[in-house]
């Protein structure tokens, strides 16, 4: 990989996302991976003498846990393998083989403009006061309970989703492929790419507190913390600098958002929610209802709770701005390091 070819990759796969947003269902690598993961969670249950379907009394935590792992393993393996396989497979041809397919892997783990239009969706709703049609627009990018939501509850939920989503979706895959690259060129950087994309993913599916995957669900959970770690925490400093494009103070945007960094029980949330709240002038969290149960989420920022569908379209701004500085500053440290 020479310097030109690193300092290309991500924009590369940034501009194809920009052209083609994300491929048919039928192709796409989420919903492989979802279908391996169905796959995946009876095969290890049974093979572990898990019950499947899990019923009321549950197995042995550590054997759940153990089918978890085997389960996790058996669905984030194969597509980094596939990918180091086929970007490896394509460089035998030249560089620009290479070049060509690590930067469609990359693209494939990237959701920056299907995250757009579906915040969009809830805004243009919100702007017609179509109250029922926003809950329904936001339920496609959230997990809580949308139906009890005013419209102030529902573009608060769907700014959050999108600083959320934002390091999720899209610095994740760009900070793994960077560091794959860096690592192994141009199949690292699809291979670690794809790994990412199958971890969090598994967290989407997994993740939950609830009976069943309580214990089956620990490994893809923590893992996928594992892999958001530093890409949550590179956020705070890249959604600082975008808030200039909102009109909002960097500096201040990083004070507020370095105060609430812990201010989640998840360990990476509140590094991209916090500035988000700042840069926008709003409280962002608070309490939400998931699955009936109502959970009592910390308040981040200082604003307004009061969120409207112009936060919804500043939102949508401040995350492109921090998608093309963060993209920029990880293609000059590959550039720099290749």
């Amino acid at each position: 990989m020479s310097a030109l070819q690193a300092l290309f990759l991500l924009p590369a796969a940034l501009i194809l996302d920009l052209l083609f947003s994300e491929p048919p269902a039928r192709v796409h690598p989420v919903c492989g991976l979802g279908y391996l993961a169905s796959r995946a969670e009876p095969f290890f249950r049974r093979l572990l003498s898990c019950p499947f379907p899990p019923d009321t009394e549950g197995g042995s935590p550590l054997r759940e846990g153990l089918a978890g792992l085997l389960a996790g393993l058996a669905v984030i393996l194969p597509p980094a393998v596939i990918a180091w396989s086929l970007t490896a497979l394509a460089g035998y041809s030249g560089t620009a083989g290479g070049f060509a397919m690590a930067a469609v892997s990359v693209w494939l783990c990237l959701a920056p403009v299907s995250l757009a239009r579906h915040a969009l969706r809830v805004r243009d709703a919100a702007e017609a006061g179509k109250t029922g049609e926003a809950r329904k627009a936001v339920s496609m990018i959230v997990g809580r309970d949308t139906s009890l939501l005013d419209m102030h509850g529902v573009c608060r939920a769907c700014v959050e989703s999108v600083a959320e989503n934002l390091t999720d979706g899209v610095l994740c895959t760009l900070f793994w492929a960077m560091a794959g690259g860096l690592i192994a060129g141009f199949p690292g950087a699809a291979a670690l790419a794809m790994a990412e994309r199958a971890t969090s993913t598994l967290d989407a599916l997994w993740g939950r507190r609830d009976r069943r995957y309580r214990h089956f669900g620990t490994f893809g959970a923590r893992l996928d913390d594992v892999f958001t770690y530093l890409p949550a925490r590179l956020a705070l400093p890249a959604i600082s600098l975008a808030a200039f494009f909102v009109k909002a103070s960097p500096a201040a945007v990083f004070r507020t958002g370095w105060r609430f960094r812990h201010a989640h029980e998840s360990p990476n949330s509140a590094w991209s929610e916090a500035p988000f709240a700042a840069a926008l002038g709003l409280r962002l969290g608070g309490p939400a209802v998931y699955a009936g149960m109502k959970r009592d989420h910390p308040w981040l920022g200082t604003g307004t709770p009061d969120a409207a569908s112009g936060h919804i379209s500043l939102a949508i701004r401040l995350m492109w701005a921090t998608v093309i500085i963060f993209t920029l500053a990880s293609s000059l440290v590959l550039a720099a390091f290749s």
